[in-house]
């Protein structure tokens, strides 16, 4: 359905394959984590770990680079609550009952039911715990969405044909100031992920946002070295934009 909808569009499709690319060219080690972590539940020690935070920033670099290309739709991988409060980002979420997905799944992957059903049971709550843990979100909360589709009740092609028409409108909310907001916040995710991925330096609890006018850089640093690091970080990849460090020292 997303190649549909991109074909009729111009827009190009970002899923699994092409984020494992994106990792692999970060360095091998992302590339390994992708495929052990995708969208798994992270226990309470990943969600304070150094490399699974670094991983979560490198994978939302990524989204932020691909809605950068424009007309671009991101499948999975967090996508509607990464680009949230964006007016020009249409998020949409796509369901079935439990027992179409299981039936559907068998008929794809020629496997028993039992299997089916533990597939689907697992993958659901993965999803569920993962955007928990990351974004503080409910899943299946539809608030978090512009539009819900029933695919059981609806064909793909009808679910396509309002999405093209709804993304048409939504193309018309781009205008340089939201445009701002997204290239801003890119370049609050790539230096959030430079710093995380930088094995030299452990800032504990990073927070790196765009307010909208400036890149706002919060956590906690050991010493002096590993502030000045950040800093020359934040200033080198800001683009020219204001910076605001707010770090603190521990202890």
């Amino acid at each position: 359905m997303a190649t549909q909808i991109g074909e009729a569009l111009g827009y190009k499709c970002s899923g699994k394959d092409q984020s494992i690319a994106y990792m692999k060219s970060a360095g091998e080690r992302w590339e390994r984590l992708f495929r052990e972590l995708d969208q798994e539940r992270p226990s309470l020690w990943d969600r304070y770990d150094w490399e699974y935070r670094a991983f979560v920033a490198l994978l939302e670099t990524y989204i932020y680079e691909h809605a950068l290309r424009d007309k671009a739709i991101v499948i999975g991988q967090g996508g509607s609550f990464v680009l949230t409060d964006l007016p020009f980002v249409l998020k949409v979420r796509l369901t079935a009952p439990f027992e179409v997905r299981v039936r559907r799944l068998m008929e794809k992957s020629e496997i028993g039911e039992k299997a089916a059903e533990d597939i689907v049971r697992r993958t659901d709550k993965a999803r569920v715990g993962y955007i928990k843990a990351i974004y503080g979100k409910d899943w299946f909360d539809l608030k978090n969405y512009d539009m819900v589709f029933n695919a059981a009740t609806q064909s793909y092609e009808q679910i396509s044909n309002i999405i093209v028409d709804a993304l048409r409108v939504k193309d018309q909310m781009i205008t340089t100031d939201t445009w701002d907001i997204l290239v801003g916040r890119a370049a609050a995710a790539r230096i959030k992920a430079r710093i995380l991925t930088n094995q030299k330096i452990h800032v504990p609890t990073l927070s790196v946002t765009y307010d909208g006018q400036k890149i706002v850089l919060q956590g906690v640093v050991h010493n002096k070295n590993e502030y000045r690091v950040v800093e020359e970080t934040a200033v080198s990849m800001s683009e020219g934009r204001p910076i605001r460090i707010e770090l603190h020292g521990r202890g």
